[in-house]
């Protein structure tokens, strides 16, 4: 008898408070590297973020810590203020805006004692910590099926706000289940999408622009579809969603981690991957462990693969790398084969990571929203 399984995951839009603030963190970030690109110095960038509407365009509070070259600077508020905007919060009637009544920055440098342990010759760790990669053969981008499909919900869901459907506003949410037995994804068992909207829109409207421009798509372009279309799907499982973003409900950075990685199917060491620069292995050891994973799943090495590894602060080198492939009926060749592979594919100590997939590069913006793996825009997301 087949072993039936249900896996969910779930993705959020641009406009949910926490990606918000993810994206400012994130932009941040990229307008450091783009600034100090000239500079044979790496800057330092560790941001967090919090954002709170209210009635004149709300509250965002910036701090952390920030090590530029000198004579490099950052205009922390315009940066911030023009993510807002673009992410489409340009209205103070929307109880949060790029206008902002305030804006409190607290930055300050680097702790010297940290970069003591970063800056040396071979650059280490700027955190002790564990970090996961991992890649299975379900989906083209090889990524497990469940958060695939949540993403290519919210991207589309935002594609079809900025192109069309124009009573949509930013915030929204995507969840999806599905079926797997013996241990492969075969159907669609529910889809929940929830989007704010303008109060003027009916119900019966948003539920058929969402099925028809959102959801079938998405499902048929992962050759899955729905049986009974009245009872899998579930649209604003609350009703009207007119009071949305950071006037309904504050944000914070990297409080999305599991959207950020692999939606529940590999574990995450739980530091977050948001406004931290690549010296950070929270996010550098993060995807050096995947581009492994990747590598070995593309290679056709194994048909899933999850890797480990973990780093002492101010170590270059990591502490212990584990891979598994979930085959109990792996022989000592095949296992001899896929370690020696991964270390052919990318050295996992700092330098090796970020000189090997050439991590400052001003990409994490875009990482901040739909998900740090899958997307073969990303470095560390390139086959070998």
């Amino acid at each position: 008898m087949p072993l039936e399984e249900l896996h969910t995951s779930e993705s959020v839009t641009e406009g949910h408070p926490d990606k918000v603030c993810d994206q400012i963190a994130a932009a941040i970030l990229d307008q450091a590297i783009k600034n100090s690109l000239s500079f044979n110095k790496r800057q330092r960038v560790a941001m967090e973020v919090s954002a709170k509407g209210g009635e004149n365009g709300g509250t965002l509070m910036l701090f952390g810590e920030v090590t530029l070259p000198t004579g490099v600077t950052l205009d922390y508020g315009k940066i911030a203020r023009d993510t807002i905007a673009r992410i489409g919060y340009d209205n103070p009637s929307a109880g949060f805006s790029s206008k902002l009544d305030e804006l409190i920055i607290r930055i300050t440098q680097q702790s010297a004692n940290i970069d003591h342990g970063v800056s040396r010759n071979r650059t280490g760790a700027g955190d002790q910590g564990l970090m996961f990669g991992g890649a299975v053969n379900e989906t083209p981008e090889l990524m497990p099926m469940p958060i695939a499909i949540a993403h290519g919900l919210t991207n589309t869901l935002t594609d079809v706000r900025r192109d069309g459907l124009t009573y949509l506003r930013p915030d929204g949410k995507a969840q999806v289940v599905v079926l797997y037995r013996d241990g492969k994804p075969v159907a669609i068992h529910r889809v929940i999408l929830a989007a704010s909207h303008d109060p003027l829109v009916q119900m019966g409207q948003l539920r058929h622009d969402l099925t028809q421009q959102v959801i079938i798509p998405v499902l048929d372009s992962y050759g899955m579809h729905l049986d009974r279309p009245d009872d899998q799907i579930i649209i604003n499982g609350a009703g009207p969603w007119t009071i949305y973003g950071p006037l309904a409900d504050a944000g914070t950075t990297n409080r999305k981690i599991i959207v950020d990685s692999y939606g529940g199917r590999f574990p995450h060491g739980g530091g977050g991957f948001n406004g931290k620069d690549p010296t950070k292995v929270d996010v550098s050891g993060a995807c050096g462990a995947r581009f492994v994973a990747k590598g070995l799943v593309a290679e056709k090495l194994a048909r899933e693969v999850l890797i480990e590894v973990s780093y002492v602060i101010g170590q270059p080198d990591p502490l212990e790398i584990t891979i598994d492939t979930f085959a109990p009926d792996e022989t000592s060749e095949q296992r001899r084969r896929i370690e020696q592979r991964a270390i052919e594919l990318l050295d996992l100590s700092v330098d090796g990571i970020i000189d090997g997939l050439n991590m400052f590069q001003p990409v994490f913006t875009t990482a901040a929203v739909g998900g740090f793996f899958g997307r073969e825009i990303f470095p560390w997301e390139k086959i070998p």
